[in-house]
């Protein structure tokens, strides 16, 4: 089987895909970046350093390159030794045009979050195959309920600056105003824990009863079990198989998840039996108001929730699914 090296761009918002390549039998080794923008030289000696102590025979990269001028240094130090490289297009389609292209462009194989996005990739001659998110199981699973983290209704997520990139935030600033706000604004036990959600430059600042500041990954799912509904905030709105990799963390710990609105929801799961979605502020309340007291309902789509990624949504299927278009590379 293969040796992967993966470099991970962004762990503030995700990670566990090397587990699903473990249990399918690779070797792997993983690198996490830690600086917003790694001088290239660093990058490319730190590259040249785990790729002669682990020569791998494929480097899978993923998340957020903030500095597009280290492409061509890290792409030209794989080249020059021969390693196949994997890039995951996790930021697609809104960061298709000025991120994701220009990357795919010199990669040998990319996966993209956005179903849309593959004609257009071959047409500009980019080997191109969807990979949604998933839920490692063996961590995205219901556990005993904490305390000191149990609410009522939960989120796990970031209040970003919508200023930063209007366009790639909009639906972004949809989802505070339609599910978080009026949720905020009302009389329920609720707690929010992520960056900036105080920040005075932020167009929302959360209440400070509402805010838990921010919640160590490993205990993501201590939150989702010991609450009664687990919210989720979409940042794509007009993609067919794009959603938040929350959703599938949420619905692998077993919690009854509560989502504001995007079509890829509809692609994936049933609305009223695997999970929930909100299109307007009202309709938010009329789910919290209908659901938050309705015990074994809850239980049940949640658990319907949770099988469902189980069966078809966890980095194990995806690594089966990478491994099968490995294969016709080598």
């Amino acid at each position: 089987m293969y040796k992967i090296l993966f470099f991970n761009f962004n762990p503030r918002s995700f990670k566990y895909i090397q587990s699903g390549f473990k249990k399918s039998g690779c070797e792997t080794l993983e690198y996490v970046n830690e600086y917003e923008n790694m001088d290239y030289i660093l990058l490319e000696n730190k590259l040249n350093g785990l790729l002669n102590l682990f020569k791998p025979d494929v480097v899978f990269s993923y998340g957020w390159w903030s500095n597009l001028e280290n492409i061509d240094s890290f792409y030209h130090t794989l080249n020059k030794k021969g390693v196949l490289h994997i890039y995951w297009a996790t930021d697609d389609p809104p960061c298709f045009d000025y991120m994701s292209l220009p990357i795919g462009k010199k990669t040998d194989i990319l996966f993209t979050t956005a179903a849309e996005c593959i004609d257009n990739y071959k047409k500009n001659g980019v080997n191109a195959y969807l990979l949604p998110f998933a839920c490692c199981s063996s961590h995205h699973k219901k556990v005993p309920v904490c305390d000191s983290l149990k609410h009522d209704i939960v989120l796990l997520g970031h209040n970003y600056n919508v200023t930063w990139d209007p366009a790639y935030f909009a639906y972004r600033l949809n989802g505070i105003e339609n599910l978080i706000k009026p949720i905020a604004q009302g009389n329920y036990d609720f707690m929010a824990w992520g960056l900036w959600w105080r920040s005075g430059d932020r167009i929302y600042k959360l209440p400070m009863k509402n805010y838990g500041l921010i919640l160590p990954y490993e205990k993501v799912p201590q939150v989702y079990s010991s609450c009664k509904i687990a919210l989720g905030l979409q940042t794509v709105g007009n993609s067919t198989s794009m959603i938040s990799s929350r959703t599938f963390d949420a619905l692998g710990c077993g919690a009854f998840h509560l989502s504001q609105y995007s079509p890829g929801l509809e692609r994936y799961f049933k609305k009223g039996i695997h999970m929930e979605w909100s299109k307007s502020s009202d309709e938010t309340i009329e789910i919290i108001e209908f659901y938050l007291n309705r015990d074994n309902l809850r239980n049940r789509i949640a658990l319907k929730g949770q099988a469902e990624v189980y069966k078809n949504h966890t980095f194990k299927d995806r690594a089966a699914f990478v491994i099968k278009v490995l294969k016709s590379c080598f």
